[in-house]
């Protein structure tokens, strides 16, 4: 049986269509959720957080996407990361040079949970252009979040699962109108507002509705700084939630954000 682990504490280093990458601290327990952003900016922002990037020696990827894994060879080549949990469909998009610095890969399957250290993890499917790509449900015997970003939908058959979390990392990506206003090639408007792109604001919230039962944290992520904004953001909550106060909001960025402690 599992045991509790300590304190979750959460920190966003950068969230973003310029990069993502998530740092989990429960206990002595020191995980990665992607890395895409360099290894200098990874470090720095560490460093200001007062954490050691040494001491992080697991990664789980949530998909092959540049964004998502800017920084994973630096981090290979630095000898860190033991550990790399990852999807077959995931492993086989990344380039033969990651492959070749990756030690210890795990191959995970979408419903198929796992246990590392004191966390167990469920990954499910997400539904976006990249090869097997995952979301992440954790669990330190005490609090749960669900880590949920660059996905078009949210399968039903998920919902049971992804409610009642402590805290969620779930994109708020755009706002269609100003979206569908902006410069950005029609091909590009249609891949995110396709069941393969990213959710809405509109999207989010009725999915933060929908799993929030009594209070939850909510990190609204992947933003995007030219079809989307906080203002925006918070006037879809106001429009589709039941109770607002039920969630307490923070909204990541290429800053990242203060750490959240469970």
């Amino acid at each position: 049986m599992m045991k509790e682990g300590g304190n979750l504490k959460v920190y966003i280093l950068a969230s973003g269509s310029k990069g993502n990458i998530t740092y989990l601290k429960v206990g002595n327990i020191k995980v990665f959720i992607d890395a895409g952003i360099s290894y200098q900016k990874i470090k720095i922002k560490m460093d200001a957080y007062g954490e050691s990037i040494d001491d992080v020696k697991a990664l789980f990827l949530t998909h092959e996407h540049h964004d998502h894994t800017m920084g994973l060879l630096m981090l290979l080549k630095k000898g860190f990361l033991n550990d790399l949990f990852m999807t077959e469909g995931t492993y086989q998009a990344l380039s033969d040079e990651i492959k070749s610095h990756i030690k210890n890969l795990h191959i995970i399957k979408a419903d198929q949970a796992f246990v590392y250290e004191n966390l167990q993890v469920t990954p499910f499917m997400i539904s976006h252009d990249a090869k097997e790509p995952v979301g992440y449900v954790i669990k330190n015997g005490i609090k749960k979040i669900v880590h949920l970003t660059d996905t078009g939908y949210i399968d039903q058959g998920y919902h049971e699962l992804l409610e009642n979390a402590d805290l969620y990392v779930l994109e708020s990506n755009h706002n269609p109108a100003k979206l569908m206003a902006s410069p950005r090639p029609f091909l590009l408007k249609k891949r995110i507002l396709s069941e393969k792109g990213h959710l809405s604001n509109e999207d989010a919230c009725w999915l933060i509705n929908r799993f929030v039962k009594t209070h939850a944290i909510w990190i609204a992520s992947h933003i995007s700084e030219d079809c989307n904004s906080v203002l925006d953001i918070e006037e879809a909550i106001i429009k589709i939630f039941d109770d607002p106060t039920k969630i307490d909001i923070y909204y990541a960025s290429q800053e990242g954000l203060p750490v959240i402690e469970l």
